[in-house]
């Protein structure tokens, strides 16, 4: 994100890798869904809130030479990331576009798909957002959003009481800032308003037990984002240690689980 619109966990080198792990932790249901969804070689495609592209290149893969992908996104750092990428990878079919997703200008009607992962729930005004999006949309095409449908119902299992204090207070973070984490429980409502239709709705739920990739992602998100609560004055900061000696006691012991924030996916199509 931009300095003027920095990105609440940051775009620094560690949230570089927490990305990165992030990706392959859910490039498999992503896959999936770019399938029941028809993305194919030759579509054109809107990449919003692109970040340094991990997903960008999957996409540029899927659409081939015949396609291309056009990522968006404010912070300037990753996407100085994707375009070392694309050089790497000499990719001529990506183009980057440095915007806000409320302000972006794009010809109207130009893309057969919009793909977003966890980006309308960070916005003010999602709708809005939403709605500015669909104009992008060419008769026919779809919006692809994989956003939270429920993040509190994130636990661990047994009962913890270090880190479910952790976890709320992260809670706490999204309710003092702009952020609507559940932003996709709004999908169905709002489709009908910008003259979507919902072709599909449905929850991803995952649970793993210690040294499963869900137990690293919500571990290794833990850790990089809590001192970031505790500044902001919402964590005890002399809790941060605390939790990852627990962490780490969780580890050992091996018993536990972690179900991680409830999250649907939804594919919004514009009438042909």
């Amino acid at each position: 994100m931009s300095t003027a619109h920095e990105y609440i966990l940051g775009a620094d080198a560690v949230e570089l890798a927490r990305l990165r792990f992030q990706h392959k932790v859910w490039v498999s249901q992503m896959y999936a869904f770019l399938e029941t969804a028809g993305l194919r070689a030759g579509h054109a495609v809107l990449d919003l809130g692109a970040g340094p592209g991990y997903t960008t290149l999957e996409l540029a893969t899927i659409v081939g030479e015949t396609g291309r992908v056009v990522a968006v996104d404010e912070s300037e750092s990753f996407l100085n990331y994707l375009r070392a990428e694309c050089d790497r990878y000499e990719l001529r079919n990506v183009e980057i576009v440095r915007s806000r997703v409320e302000t972006l200008d794009l010809p109207s009607a130009s893309f057969d798909v919009a793909y977003a992962r966890w980006l309308y729930c960070w916005l003010s005004d999602p709708e809005g957002a939403l709605r500015h999006t669909a104009t992008f949309l060419r008769p026919g095409g779809a919006l692809l959003l994989q956003e939270y449908l429920h993040w509190g119902a994130m636990r661990i299992i047994p009962d913890d009481p270090v880190v479910t204090e952790a976890i709320a207070a992260c809670r706490r973070s999204w309710d003092a800032g702009r952020a609507d984490m559940d932003i996709a429980r709004r999908f169905p409502e709002i489709a009908p308003r910008i003259g979507l239709t919902v072709e599909l709705f449905e929850p991803i739920a995952r649970m793993g037990r210690v040294g499963s990739l869900e137990w690293q992602w919500v571990g290794t998100f833990l850790r990089d984002y809590l001192p970031k609560v505790a500044a902001r004055g919402l964590y005890d900061q002399a809790e941060y240690p605390r939790f990852l000696e627990r962490w780490r006691d969780l580890e050992r012991d091996g018993a536990s689980s972690i179900f991680t924030p409830l999250m649907s996916q939804a594919i919004l199509r514009k009438p042909a």
